[in-house]
């Protein structure tokens, strides 16, 4: 039943230009940014992988939502609501096979704006 699970709309600040790595011989780099002294070797590998699918639109909510998570583990709140942000631009956030996924991933992207400093707004 919906009328429990309603989340009051969220206003907040504009999120930050999303940081995208950089391209090298060897894969793509964070090398540069505050972002890659934070993390451990494997997840900011991890990490770059990640970001360069979101760069070229990939259409898998995994890519956005885990490359999220761990932007959050590097103490990245406003880069993970960015990430999460290009997911709901994407036409792809609208097909019913990524209805359930795309439910999760707006529901942290309203988290991360709350904890940003974004009000709730009673709607």
């Amino acid at each position: 039943m919906g009328l429990f699970n309603r989340r009051p709309p969220v206003e907040t600040a504009a999120a930050p230009k999303l940081v995208l790595p950089r391209a090298t011989i060897d894969g793509w780099t964070l090398a540069g940014t505050p972002i890659a002294a934070r993390l451990s070797p494997a997840d900011r590998r991890e990490l770059e992988t990640l970001l360069h699918a979101v760069g070229v639109h990939s259409d898998s909510p995994w890519t956005y939502d885990r490359a999220a998570v761990l932007l959050e583990k590097a103490g990245e709140p406003g880069q993970a609501t960015a990430v999460l942000d290009e997911w709901m631009e994407r036409p792809a956030a609208t097909w019913p096979a990524h209805a359930h996924a795309t439910r999760a991933i707006d529901k942290r992207r309203a988290r991360l704006r709350l904890r940003n400093g974004g009000t709730a707004v009673a709607g």
